[in-house]
């Protein structure tokens, strides 16, 4: 137990550090220092690295408590402070925002400290030995801390940079920066083709798993969604400790994956060639948020494609994916294809009544009908088939023109 300390502020300080064994109580504290980083630094917020992250802090936390009301502070963080310093490094974030994560960090953990002191301690004078005993405490063990987490993240960093691994992520990134990159040189980097029509798929292993058994889960559930989508070849990157972003050279849409209860999966739609690499992935990132969100063990972009553009997480190219899968040719920046696609529309929100729709557009409801049912040739189906996804690209043809992903 500390000493010089009153006894009112001994109290306090002791109550306040038993949040380390509360866990719905840590759990405030770590989300309301974890969303001042994403606040700050944009490149933190993707949901597999957040849970890094709010482990992290987690630990960080549960250190400042545990020394909150001992003589001297021990600085030993937790592993998981380590761990999402490495992924910062495999994933060729720079070393400046691993240190603004801390600098953040602090600040918003004091701020938190702070207005607790104030709301909870009304004698000024306890709040002041509070405060000053504790800033001291927590600044020490984040000095150390971060000295250590430069550490673990330079030798990351040089382990990486040495080796295969480093070629294969920076090709990864480039093409998914939408960068123009030659597919030989980008198959030779990869060992794997780029070509072919490809399904991404990005797999994380739960935080209740013990670290011995996250590799070979990962493996696994990776073999098993490689073969549900009938791949020939595939492509696997660790993206955190936990997780896995993969790439298979198959098409097939599997009815269900038989993928261990522990093991969650966000998967993307197939797409040929370099662009189709990228748009595939695009639609796991976005799946892997409606899964994080909702807690939902798998996710298909298929089945939530809508809802993820609604709100704006499907991706920059997922309009124009929409229109060509949806519209085809109808799409085509010609007279013709806007004459029908305007009829289209008009039929469409005229409940499909033909007379309706005529009168709106000056036809002859004969007309009309014949005008859909050119438009159902061009998209090889009734506009009844996927009237949601077929009116949808429509407007986004309309709204933005034949190339809506040029558009915000």
């Amino acid at each position: 137990m500390v000493s010089g300390l009153t006894a009112p502020a001994r109290a306090w300080l002791t109550e306040f550090a038993r949040a380390a064994e509360n866990e719905q109580a840590l759990d405030a504290m770590v989300a309301e220092v974890d969303d001042a980083i994403v606040a700050a630094l944009p490149e933190m917020d993707e949901p597999l690295l957040r849970a890094e992250l709010d482990a992290s802090t987690r630990a960080h936390w549960r250190g400042v408590l545990g020394n909150a009301t001992r003589d001297t502070v021990t600085v030993r963080p937790g592993e998981e402070t380590h761990d999402l310093a490495r992924t910062m490094a495999r994933r060729g974030l720079e070393l400046r925002v691993l240190l603004a994560v801390y600098r953040v960090g602090q600040s918003a953990a004091w701020r938190l400290f702070t207005a607790t002191a104030t709301a909870e301690i009304p004698d000024a004078e306890v709040r002041s030995e509070v405060l000053l005993h504790f800033w001291p405490r927590t600044t020490q063990w984040l000095d150390a801390s971060i000295e250590q987490m430069i550490g673990t993240f330079v030798a990351e960093r040089e382990q990486w940079q040495r080796g295969a691994l480093a070629r294969q992520t920076a090709t990864v990134d480039a093409v998914l920066a939408g960068q123009e990159v030659d597919p030989a040189e980008a198959t030779t980097a990869l060992n794997y083709p780029v070509a072919p029509v490809h399904t991404a798929y990005t797999l994380w292993v739960d935080e209740a798993v013990a670290d011995a058994d996250v590799q070979r889960l990962l493996e696994r559930a990776a073999g098993a969604v490689h073969r549900a989508v009938r791949g020939e070849h595939r492509l696997a990157q660790r993206i955190g400790t936990r997780s896995l972003r993969c790439w298979s050279t198959g098409s097939a849409v599997p009815d269900g994956l038989d993928l261990p209860p522990t093991v969650r999966c966000a998967l993307g739609t197939a797409h040929p060639g370099v662009d189709g690499f990228r748009r595939s992935h695009e639609e796991s990132a976005a799946a892997l948020i409606v899964a994080r969100r909702t807690g939902r063990a798998c996710v298909a972009y298929r089945d939530v494609e809508l809802a993820c553009l609604a709100h704006g997480i499907a991706g920059p190219e997922a309009p124009s994916t929409l229109v060509e899968r949806e519209l085809g040719a109808l799409a085509d920046d010609t007279a013709t294809a806007a004459r029908l696609r305007e009829t289209a529309l008009a039929y469409l929100g005229a409940g499909c009544d033909a007379r309706a729709a005529g009168a709106a557009l000056l036809l002859h409801p004969n007309t009309v009908r014949y005008r859909i049912r050119q438009v159902e040739q061009v998209i090889g189906h009734s506009l009844d088939e996927r009237r949601v996804y077929v009116e949808l690209a429509l407007h986004s043809v309309r709204a933005f023109g034949v190339s809506p992903a040029a558009h915000p």
